[in-house]
Parts: C-alpha cells; structure tokens; sequence
C-alpha cells in the first residue's frame, strides 16, 4: 500500500491512480465505490506506482543537487522566455503554415505549453533552459494543433513532417522534465 493515498471521487465510470509531485497517490473513483475495491485497485497498481514513487524521489534528488531556482533566476528566465519563445513561435508558424492568437509565457508547474481553440498559445518559461531542440519540440507540438485540435495519428503525422525528432525530443522531456519542475522553490 502506498503510504498517502487521497481518494477522489466524481460521477466517472472507472478508477485511474496518479502520482503526485508530493508522492501522495490520487485515486479518481465513481461515486459509490467501497473502500475495499480500491485497496484492491492500488494492490493491482503497485508495481506502477513503486517505479512512478522512485522517478520522482530522483528527480528530486538530481533537482537537489543542481540547485533550487531562486526568485530573481526564475524572473531572469520568463524575461528570457518571453524574447526567445515567441521567436520559435514565429518561425516554426511559418514552416506549419499557421497562424496564433496572444502567446503568454508563466511558470507553470506541470505543463510544459497549450493551445486553445481560439489560437492562444501558453508556454512554461522553464523550457529556455532546457535544450533547444526541446523547447523547439514543444512550440512544434502546440503549433500542429491549430491544424489538429486533438491528438489524432493526423496530429502526430503533422509533426513529424515538421519536426522528424520529436519523438525522442518528447521522450527526453518525460524523463527530464521533472527535474526543471522540482527545481522551482514550492
């Protein structure tokens, strides 16, 4: 059994179990559901949730040991972010052929970027200090969904006509990513 749990539960027809930036563990189950049929879904679940436990212990411990980002760092980097970021915008824009609405960098604390239908783009300011081909990844995958609303195989062919690394791009994002995120004073 995982050592915190929180239960949440909503008018949904299954369970899903997620990991939590705090290593508590979210179950999401349908009104009505017992307290055993749970136990008994984390049961089935806890080989996932071990390996999901000990990523995050590691991104911790290798964000430690880099360094936690102070307050003026992260103020340097969304000024950085918001010079460089709307640049890849515009020229990955144009080799999609599309267009986009306001374009607004934060720090976020798990989304990397969206788009919403109205073209509106959003970006975490954290990507500038990743590797360039990563942020890059990212302005491509939220670009391709102005063409794309959803992640269809069409979506997918999109960027990878654009973008033919993006696998391995969005690979070394969901290995790494964590760490950017947990560098960041709570």
């Amino acid at each position: 059994m995982p050592p915190t749990y929180i239960i949440q539960k909503s008018r949904r027809r299954s369970i899903s179990v997620s990991v939590m930036t705090d290593n508590r563990v979210l179950v999401k189950a349908p009104y009505g559901i017992s307290e055993r049929t749970v136990q008994e879904f984390l049961l089935s679940k806890k080989d996932w949730i071990a390996k999901h436990l000990e990523k995050q212990n590691q991104e911790a411990a290798k964000a430690d040991s880099l360094g936690l980002l102070s307050q003026d760092e992260i103020k340097q980097i969304k000024k950085r972010a918001r010079k460089i970021i709307p640049q890849r915008v515009e020229y990955w824009a144009k080799q999609i052929g599309v267009t986009y609405g306001r374009i607004a960098i934060r720090l976020q604390s798990s989304r990397w970027g969206s788009c919403a239908q109205s073209g509106n783009l959003n970006f975490n300011c954290l990507l500038v200090i990743m590797p360039e081909e990563i942020m890059d990844s990212v302005v491509v995958h939220e670009l391709c969904h102005r063409k794309h609303m959803n992640h269809s195989k069409a979506f997918y062919e999109e960027i990878d006509r654009v973008f033919p690394d993006y696998k391995r791009c969005d690979k070394w994002l969901k290995d790494n990513g964590g760490v950017y995120l947990k560098r960041v004073e709570k």
